[in-house]
């Protein structure tokens, strides 16, 4: 095999074994962003501002799919005083793209029993949550959703 042939053949396994490499981390990156999700799903519904506190992005911003945004602090204020409780939700047909080292966006299928304010909703909804790395921390920067017609 001539030099040319050698450091083509060098590449080629090189550039492999880096895609494998980053494979493997988004994969495990997507799998933590996965728990975070779950456990946001969990403190949402048993009202836990601390959680809320460490992990949602100083910019933070959600969009309900009822035509409302809340920022940082509505979200935070609105746990606080137990303005929202959810009865029951499950989180279904989750998949979660990592961009880079630092931005993942995680999206599913949120179907919930609950009363937002003074209002009952019943409802599922498709969801799209964005994900930074902030200082070796996942931070939620944004989480929107939309109602799904018919249910």
């Amino acid at each position: 095999m001539n030099s040319v042939n050698k450091g083509v053949a060098l590449a080629f396994v090189g550039a492999f074994a880096g895609s494998a490499l980053v494979t493997q981390v988004s994969a495990a990156e997507s799998a933590r962003i996965e728990q975070l999700e779950h456990q946001r799903n969990e403190a949402q519904q048993n009202n836990n501002v601390a959680w809320f506190e460490k992990h949602l992005a100083e910019g933070y911003v959600e969009g309900h799919s009822w035509g409302e945004w809340a920022s940082r602090a509505d979200a935070i204020k609105q746990t606080r005083e137990k303005a929202n409780k959810i009865a029951k939700g499950e989180i279904s047909d989750m998949k979660v793209a990592t961009y880079g080292a630092n931005v993942a966006v995680a999206r599913y299928k949120f179907t919930y029993d609950g009363t937002f304010g003074a209002t009952h909703r019943a409802r599922t909804v498709i969801c799209s949550n964005t994900w930074v790395e902030e200082g070796g921390a996942w931070k939620l920067a944004s989480n929107h959703c939309s109602h799904v017609e018919g249910t």
